[in-house]
């Protein structure tokens, strides 16, 4: 037993006097099996190593190309403004087997003799260079895939048009090839890794699909909130669907998120604020509107399954729609009883000239921002003021004495008649208003005969009385872009209600011959229509205003048009 330990350790003793001979022999050399690409740069000092590697570094011209198909894309080392770092690779390769502790290091260094340790040849690139040449190859490689649909034809036939297969390179995958090859100075070309997009369909779920869609394409669904419509039929709801039985959730979510843009609005704050007597800028509170997608997304992949399953042709869906309230109220910044809109008018001009918009615009202005006192009398001449090249008004074409000419002031007439409506709206006492002598087109585009009012001053006004307990704000709005004018009353509603009855026309006599009238501001031979023939008829409409059971205002308006004819302007200037 004795005799075994000895030779034991007579055995141990040779081994590590062997692993001192060999670390002191490789104590300024490069350990055995070192490998830098297919170089062996085993046995070598960092110096002659450094050296060795300088002789294989490639010049900048030397090309790196990636591949796909009978593609090439060619990468040359300057280009990337690649640096080869020959002196710390070999310092590198010196280290392997070092360093981790003595038998640590024996057995690393046992590992070479039948396992080549590999240096990666260290180098810098230039990585946004480097990222640019990757997407290069991507944007010519990459193909985005095409989702099969299904197309209602016009004669009302479902008809397949096929997907398409799409395919990606995998940029990551791709940045390490070309590291690996730089690497170890391989310079064969890179088959660029790709990644397919398969798009299939399998014949059920095709035969399926076809029947949902013979199901739905007569059907429609309807979004609805608060005035703001969608309709959802035919092509439309028909890729609400998809190949696998279930929904096309992208484009249900488009769809939603659409819809709530014309939804949501942020609370507002009121804003009031005064130049002299008149308010300069009025914002009342507003609520926030927010639509909640997710819910409605929802909403919309039940009423597509109601209908697919035949209980209805047709069904409403009216969104979630949460309010949020404004940090302040209208009525908190002021003490006029300015709280709630109590009365809105609306019109349409239409087809106007451009001097007749400018008027229009321009009487608005001039309107906004009026205060009517409790017990006031408004007047429209009065508030309006001077209607005369000299304030501002241009001209436009006007009835004066039977015939259709320019002057100053034309359309003046859309902005009383719009009041008037809102006015009436509001239920408030009106004490003159006078209908226009015939029919005017414009005021007919969004309402019935009978309900317009005209003005001349000093002659033909319109009036009311603010007999409401708080002050009434005119707030005016403009779109000239659809040609469509706005009055909004603004005060403290005592809780009356306006109903508008019996409106009626009767007693209609046919236009008189059309009329060419000399103008010598247009080209002769120009001819330009400027009035249309309008039937005459009287009108009617019979106006309630209550406050519980008590009845404020109780008044038939009548309105006596005589017929007009169709008016065209010949042009005589030379």
């Amino acid at each position: 037993m004795i005799s075994n330990l000895k030779y034991l350790k007579y055995a141990l003793a040779g081994i590590i006097g062997l692993a001192i001979i060999y670390q002191l022999a490789y104590s300024q050399k490069i350990y055995p099996y070192a490998m830098v690409g297919q170089k062996n740069i085993s046995n070598l000092s960092i110096n002659d190593a450094t050296k060795l590697l300088n002789s294989l570094v490639p010049p900048q011209t030397e090309v790196l190309s990636v591949v796909f198909g009978n593609q090439t894309w060619p990468i040359t080392l300057g280009s990337l403004e690649i640096t080869y770092l020959t002196g710390e690779t070999a310092e590198k390769a010196w280290l392997a087997g070092r360093g981790q502790g003595l038998i640590k290091n024996v057995v690393l260094r046992w590992q070479k003799w039948w396992q080549p340790e590999k240096i990666a040849l260290s180098l810098t690139v230039n990585e946004a260079k480097l990222d640019t040449a990757i997407e290069t190859i991507a944007k010519s490689v990459d193909e985005e895939s095409i989702d099969s649909v299904l197309n209602l034809n016009p004669d009302g036939t479902i008809e397949l048009i096929p997907g398409r297969s799409g395919r990606v390179i995998d940029k990551d995958q791709l940045r390490q090839l070309i590291w690996q090859h730089l690497e170890e100075l391989n310079f064969q070309p890179i088959e660029a890794p790709i990644q397919l997009i398969k798009v299939e369909i399998s014949t059920e779920n095709l035969t399926l699909i076809k029947e949902r869609a013979e199901r739905l394409k007569n059907k429609k669904i309807i979004l609805k909130w608060d005035g703001v419509e969608k309709t959802v039929a035919k092509q439309e709801l028909i890729d609400l669907i998809n190949f696998s039985g279930g929904f096309n959730e992208e484009k249900i979510a488009t769809l939603t998120q659409n819809f709530a843009a014309s939804v949501d609005r942020p609370a507002q704050n009121p804003t009031l604020q005064f130049d002299g007597n008149k308010v300069s800028e009025f914002k009342p509170a507003l609520n926030g509107w927010q639509l909640n997608q997710e819910e409605t997304n929802e909403l919309l992949r039940q009423k597509i399954e109601w209908l697919d399953k035949g209980f209805d042709e047709e069904t409403i869906v009216e969104p979630i729609v949460a309010t949020t309230e404004p940090e302040l109220t209208t009525d908190s910044i002021n003490n006029l009883g300015i709280k709630e809109i109590i009365g809105k008018g609306e019109s349409l001009f239409r087809g106007s000239i451009a001097g007749r918009k400018h008027n229009v615009a321009l009487t608005a202005t001039k309107l906004n921002g009026t205060l009517v006192a409790p017990g006031e009398t408004f007047s429209f001449n009065n508030t309006v003021g001077d209607i005369s090249g000299a304030t501002g008004f241009q001209q436009a074409y006007v009835i004066q004495n039977g015939r259709t000419v320019l002057g100053d002031g034309g359309g003046v007439c859309q902005d009383s008649t719009t009041l008037f409506r809102a006015v009436l709206n509001a239920g408030l006492p009106i004490i003159e208003r006078q209908a226009h002598a015939y029919r005017v087109g414009y005021y007919e585009q969004n309402s019935k005969p009978g309900f317009d009012a005209t003005v001349y001053s000093p002659s033909t006004d319109f009036k009311f009385v603010n007999d409401t307990p708080g002050h009434i704000l005119i707030q005016t709005k403009t779109d000239l872009d659809n040609t469509k004018l706005t009055i909004e009353l603004y005060g403290t509603s005592d809780g009356r209600k306006t109903e508008i009855t019996n409106v009626r026309l009767w007693g209609q006599t046919p236009a008189p011959p059309e009329v060419y009238q000399d103008d010598p501001t247009l080209p002769s031979g120009t001819v330009k229509q400027v009035d249309w023939a309008a039937a005459g008829a009287k009108a009617a409409f019979d106006w309630k205003v209550t406050r519980g059971e008590e009845v404020l205002q109780e008044k038939t308006w009548y309105s006596n048009y005589r017929p007009w004819q169709a008016v065209y302007l010949r042009g005589t200037k030379i």
